[in-house]
């Protein structure tokens, strides 16, 4: 019973493999679709820090995924190149998840009208953010024994280990969480009905609370998947997580380009331009 019951949980776990190339089909998919629209958003907007943050999250999921597949699908690889990769995979997907946050957060600093209080503030809590979670992945990726897998073979973490994912991935939600009431306080205090009126503000909201929503509801998958099931599928939903959200806030990006250019013709106090434009181009 119990030799069958681990046959039936390894065949499961390695059918997450097939969950990896659906996620790298999906992105390759995804990018072509969106080559043509993307083209014109870089031909015709103005180039600024958010325009490098757009190009960051559009194509580093390239080497995200391919490290990825690198790790799953060599089991048999020395331990030191595996664990290579790993930490390689690990610090890209940093990287992405950091542009993809400053994409927001740049938002919510020309929302706060450019203050430079805030702008401190808000290089102090990115920071302040991406040290833990960038020191507490290490942490995990030194202690998890097994860095390349056959699913079904790594089996649960130890506690210690697990709460290093714990911390990376709370911490993560916080400040998802943080940079939408930040934006939406401002939204409601400051402009009041004529903010929430305003169909750009509007759309700020609405991506914020959908892009910060899909994290949440990922960072808890990854925690709760971590702690009950096998680590192999606490790995799939952090990298699905990365790959969704670079997803989620290069289409944002766009859309919202398209809804400043579509404003230009109507009063200017809809127009992104009348309360972004001194945001140093960051849009």
């Amino acid at each position: 019973m119990s030799s069958s019951w681990q046959a039936t949980q390894v065949d499961a776990l390695l059918g997450l493999n097939y969950t990896y190339v659906a996620l790298v089909t999906l992105w390759v998919y995804d990018y072509i679709l969106c080559l043509p629209d993307a083209v014109t958003f870089l031909a015709e907007s103005r180039w600024g820090l958010g325009t490098f943050l757009y190009l960051t999250c559009s194509h580093l999921p390239l080497p995200f995924i391919s490290l990825n597949m690198l790790v799953v699908f060599q089991p048999d690889v020395p331990l030191h190149l595996c664990r290579s990769y790993n930490i390689a995979n690990t610090y890209v997907g940093i990287v992405l998840m950091l542009c993809a946050e400053c994409i927001f957060v740049i938002r919510a600093y020309a929302v706060w009208e450019r203050g430079r209080w805030f702008a401190a503030v808000e290089i102090f809590a990115v920071v302040a953010y991406l040290v833990p979670i960038s020191f507490s992945l290490q942490q995990f990726n030194s202690r998890v024994p097994e860095p390349c897998w056959i699913p079904g073979i790594s089996g649960y973490l130890d506690a210690e280990t697990s709460s290093r994912i714990f911390v990376a991935f709370g911490l993560l939600a916080t400040a998802e969480l943080q940079t939408l009431l930040l934006l939406l306080y401002r939204a409601v205090k400051y402009h009041g009905n004529r903010g929430i009126n305003n169909r750009l503000i509007r759309g700020l909201m609405k991506d914020n609370l959908l892009y910060c929503g899909c994290g949440f509801v990922f960072s808890l998958s990854v925690i709760l998947t971590t702690f009950f099931l096998p680590f192999p599928v606490g790995h799939l939903v952090a990298e699905c997580q990365v790959v969704v959200q670079a997803l989620l806030v290069t289409r944002m990006h766009r859309n919202f380009w398209r809804t400043d250019r579509a404003s230009c013709g109507i009063a200017t106090d809809i127009s992104l331009t009348t309360w972004m434009v001194g945001a140093l181009d960051f849009t």
